[in-house]
């Protein structure tokens, strides 16, 4: 086996290494935004309005405008985790159904 095709294929698996790290970085970062102060109460605000149109209003999640002080614990209940998921869901399914409406019309 030549030295070349050797040195392809550490540079090959190192190439891999480093996109999955990468992908692995992009992806915590995007999800310490979307659970950052901001982020969150948007998604939280988003999901606890489409429960309510959902259920036409059988179900009324507080809001949740309050900020945690920095270094205390926040004591989110089960309401707040299912409005903040249910919002990320929402958004997620807009993009992608505007994705394939775009690619409809291309």
């Amino acid at each position: 086996m030549p030295i070349d095709d050797i040195v392809d294929a550490v540079a090959f698996a190192g190439r891999a290494i480093a996109g999955v790290a990468n992908g692995l970085a992009t992806a915590e970062t995007v999800l310490s935004h979307v659970f950052s102060g901001h982020s969150a109460r948007f998604f939280h605000g988003v999901g606890r309005r489409l429960l309510a149109v959902v259920t036409l209003g059988g179900v009324r999640i507080p809001s949740s405008l309050r900020r945690v002080p920095v270094g205390a614990g926040a004591k989110p209940r089960r309401s707040d985790w299912v409005a903040l998921w249910t919002g990320i869901l929402f958004w997620i399914a807009l993009f992608v159904g505007a994705g394939l409406a775009a690619m409809r019309w291309l």
